[in-house]
């Protein structure tokens, strides 16, 4: 599976775990009795996961200076996230949708490696702040990956895009300034599948006032938590950094209007209406990289890392190690560790950024066609050959593949909101938030051994 990039919500979720106190959402108050505030088809919804989430949500808006104003209109807006949280799952089970380890692995690595960490400081600190704090972490970072990929089975798969489309996106790419990025904010009022002009009236009328509150002077992100139904409400409505090439279609003509700081009018699409606010603009980094074609040998050992440095026999082997070839071997000579430890050997191109650090400075001095001095894991000492080096242009690299895929995933932004809607009004959810019996404060432990 591709992986997440990092302005995509993991690093949000990773950030906002390593920066702010730790897994609000794994450690409710004790409580004696806990309550049902929604069922979704068989499955509930209690007010401790609910309590636990607005507690989620309040210290990501806060990291954002963003003010909870309204804390009834917060728990109503995170019940509807978590449940279609619950439908997501449901159908993921339906599909038999999976995460490898290997999947999870591999994301878990990236996050540590952007926020400056390795993976095990990543986990000593997460489990330090709080006990099985990297498991909740874990878990967490695997239904983020679950929800990704039935995105993919359901939305982007089915999206087509036909020979004539591609062909006239490659011929405007070269007419327009492809290498500028844009930070969206964005407020969505929605409307039912089959609205009746009374209903899209009071939502363009809603849309309408939410706008004039902004352009005399509210902050956005605060009218997108209060009022947005996007997916990114609980986000103050930020989209993140966008190419053209992924800025839904009925954005971009309002987009190209607006200077940084500016809002557009009512937009309107097949989901409802919309606001954007043009947050940012900035150019993208060259598409000229460095590449650099590595395997890796790991040699089993549980003190490497109290060594911190080879052995002279090593360090011979590794300087001995003048071709692929012999590199190669190294499987032979090594039979006794088992076969899954090295059966990824081969990892491909990768650029100094997608590499973990340890890796790229590893290699620093290395020439193409020799091994680097072996340096210590969790996992035991570690062996890289460098197999070779080039300079990649990857704004040429198989154009008309990657025009496809803009437009996929162009078409996939448009409907993703109205499947995820549609998938909530074909559920049966029964929703007791307002219910004051459920909502009333619940005694604690020590409070209800008392009476």
């Amino acid at each position: 599976m591709k992986k997440i990039t990092p302005t995509n919500l993991f690093k949000l979720i990773s950030l906002l775990l390593i920066l702010t106190p730790f897994f609000a959402w794994s450690a409710p108050q004790e409580t004696l009795l806990d309550r049902v505030v929604a069922v979704v088809n068989d499955n509930i919804i209690l007010k401790s996961e609910l309590d636990a989430e607005v507690n989620l949500a309040k210290q990501d808006l806060q990291a954002r200076n963003i003010p909870v104003t309204n804390p009834d209109e917060l728990a109503s807006k995170v019940l509807d996230k978590i449940i279609l949280e619950r439908l997501q799952l449901q159908r993921i089970n339906q599909l038999g949708i999976k995460i490898t380890d290997d999947e999870l692995f591999s994301q878990i690595q990236e996050i540590a490696k952007q926020n400056n960490l390795t993976v095990v400081e990543l986990r000593d600190r997460l489990n330090l702040s709080q006990k099985n704090g990297f498991e909740s972490f874990r878990e967490r970072i695997r239904q983020q990956m679950l929800f990704q990929k039935l995105r993919e089975v359901e939305v982007l798969s089915k999206t087509q895009v036909t020979e004539d489309e591609v062909s006239n996106y490659i011929q405007r790419q070269a007419l327009v300034q492809s290498d500028i990025e844009y930070h969206l904010g964005h407020i969505m009022v929605s409307l039912p599948e089959s609205a009746t002009p009374a209903q899209r009236d009071a939502s363009k009328q809603k849309a309408q006032e939410i706008l004039q509150k902004i352009r005399s002077g509210e902050d956005f992100s605060q009218m997108a938590v209060r009022y947005s139904e996007g997916s990114k409400a609980l986000q103050g409505g930020d989209l993140g950094w966008l190419g053209i090439d992924q800025i839904p279609t009925f954005f971009s003509d309002a987009l190209n209007q607006l200077e940084v700081g500016e809002t557009s009018g009512i937009l309107r699409s097949p989901v409802g209406f919309h606001i954007i606010q043009l947050q940012g603009k900035r150019n993208k980094n060259s598409q000229i990289v460095k590449q650099y074609h590595l395997y890796r040998f790991i040699l089993l050992s549980e003190d490497a890392q109290k060594k911190q440095q080879p052995s002279p026999t090593l360090t011979k082997l590794a300087e001995s190690l003048t071709s692929l070839e012999a590199f190669k071997k190294l499987n032979e000579k090594y039979s006794d560790i088992p076969a899954s430890v090295n059966a990824n050997g081969n990892l491909g191109w990768q650029t100094a950024k997608e590499m973990p650090p340890e890796y790229f400075q590893a290699i620093t001095n290395v020439e193409p066609g020799r091994a680097a001095k072996p340096f210590a894991t969790e996992q035991g000492w570690v062996i890289l050959f460098l197999d070779d080096i080039r300079d990649q242009d990857l704004s040429l690299k198989d154009k008309r593949k990657q025009a496809m895929q803009a437009l996929r995933m162009k078409k996939a932004n448009e409907t993703y909101e109205i499947w995820l809607r549609r998938m909530k009004d074909e559920a049966l959810i029964d929703i007791r938030l307002e219910d004051p019996e459920i909502m009333k404060k619940q005694p604690s432990h020590e409070e209800a051994l008392t009476n």
